[in-house]
């Protein structure tokens, strides 16, 4: 549109020839530019779109299930899109395993960190002693065990 105002006022002598083509260079680079900006502003706009909808898609099957007393395998097969169980592993001396939901129309659902109450932090400082007990008695018994079996060994290459 600049471009035709700017040829009718070049072709009426408003404007030089050199003026025209400086304008006109102007005009084209800024297009360029904006070309690929207005490409992923729309990119965006489809993904918000798409968004909406999966939202909508959400809410309507969640209206179907205001009322319930019990979670049902349908309920689930509905609402759940998938689960990943990822491989466990080590911390601190902890076993801890990441497991994650993706719900339908929603995607991977953020489980926040449950806040322990003061009995409950008890009750797991009370398991992790106790687990590390275990593994000590087990270390040892492995230990005892070993010993063993090279008394043995040592005793049959004697005999």
């Amino acid at each position: 549109m600049r471009n035709q105002y700017l040829y009718e006022a070049n072709v009426s002598g408003k404007i030089s020839d050199r003026r025209f083509r400086m304008l006109c260079e102007k005009y084209e680079k800024e297009q360029a530019e904006l070309e690929p900006v207005i490409a992923e502003e729309e990119a965006q706009l489809l993904e918000v779109e798409a968004s909406e909808e999966n939202v909508d898609h959400f809410i309507n099957l969640a209206k179907r299930y205001t009322d319930f007393t019990e979670l049902t395998t349908p309920m689930l097969n509905e609402f759940v899109d998938r689960i990943t169980v990822h491989e466990a592993e080590k911390v601190d001396g902890e076993r801890q395993q990441t497991i994650e939901i993706f719900l339908k129309f929603i995607g991977r659902v953020e489980i926040p960190e449950s806040v322990l109450s003061e009995e409950e932090q008890k009750e797991q400082e009370r398991l992790q002693k106790q687990r590390a007990k275990g593994r000590e008695k087990a270390r040892r018994y492995r230990e005892r065990q070993k010993q063993k079996k090279l008394t043995k060994t040592n005793a049959a290459k004697e005999a």
